[in-house]
């Protein structure tokens, strides 16, 4: 484990420089109580406590990161969030169910489990939601992340080689779900097309899959299977050391966004929506514990 010092001074020289300005986004009582609802009738095999940690998590990340989106948007959102963290959990205890989703889902087939069901059903609805470029790219990404999980599950004991300095990001671009979650971000009755915002799909992705302020928490659970450790074995470097070079990538592409959205004052309004409110969601979820490091959202 590399020091918790440095590793808590490199997040707060990146919360610095990111000029946060917390949005306040308030709590979504209906929002909570419907998604409390759902979670109630879910399968009893996982622990009450994790299940209360993701109805908290998944509404706090509607709540701030989309929080210009519609409420069925944002149901949307915070359901799909709270099943992909079943999923996560579930490949500890049924990793079949997980490995077969994606050919269940292509072949019209009933999931094993009711919440992989509601998964396969929220795809289906992508598409009275967002554009059909959006909605492909939902359903792509989340087939892709599932599929991605699986394969994190059983290559926890995978040895990196120096040489292959671009596997960290091939499978942290699929586990990390990064299209739908952007995607999220342009709702259908915003821009019908995505021709405006084309281009700085790859950039809002990278700054998102970057950004890694789940490694605190990681880092404190000795963890090692994730971007920061399979990047700095592959590097041949430390965590510590990949972490500063993420802080400078993602402050460049931030600064690239300006840039690119400036010419366009409501794509540029909304990019600093989807930034800002990123930012908060991240210190607001209690399962990141950056309150620890003196910040609050």
């Amino acid at each position: 484990m590399d020091s918790l010092a440095d590793i808590k001074d490199v997040i707060r020289d990146f919360l610095a420089h990111a000029n946060y300005k917390s949005p306040g986004s308030e709590c979504d009582v209906e929002l909570r109580t419907k998604l409390a609802a759902e979670l109630a009738l879910w399968p009893t095999d996982i622990n009450p406590a994790v299940v209360s940690k993701i109805l908290d998590g998944s509404c706090v990340y509607a709540e701030t990161t989309y929080g210009h989106t519609t409420s069925q948007h944002r149901f949307f959102i915070a359901l799909y969030t709270a099943c992909l963290m079943y999923v996560d959990d579930l490949g500890e205890r049924d990793l079949d169910a997980v490995m077969r989703f994606t050919g269940r889902f292509a072949k019209g087939e009933e999931q094993p489990n009711p919440v992989l069901n509601r998964l396969a059903g929220l795809l289906r609805q992508a598409h009275e939601l967002w554009t059909q470029y959006g909605a492909d790219a939902i359903i792509a990404g989340t087939l892709d992340a599932v599929t991605a999980m699986y394969v994190e599950y059983t290559a926890q004991a995978l040895v990196i080689k120096p040489s292959a300095t671009r596997f960290p990001y091939y499978l942290r671009t699929r586990a990390g779900i990064g299209p739908p979650y952007i995607h999220f971000v342009f709702m259908n009755s915003w821009r019908p097309t995505p021709q405006s915002y084309l281009q700085l799909l790859p950039y809002m992705e990278h700054w998102t899959l970057g950004t890694n302020l789940s490694f605190y928490k990681e880092e404190l659970a000795g963890e090692t299977n994730n971007y920061v450790h399979l990047r700095a074995a592959a590097e041949e470097t430390s965590a510590t050391d990949v972490l500063r070079e993420l802080v400078n990538e993602v402050l460049e592409t931030a600064g690239k966004m300006s840039v690119l959205t400036s010419q366009d004052p409501e794509l540029a309004a909304l990019w600093e929506k989807y930034f800002q409110g990123y930012l908060e969601f991240s210190l607001k979820a209690k399962r990141y514990r950056l309150a620890e490091l003196g910040y609050q959202a």
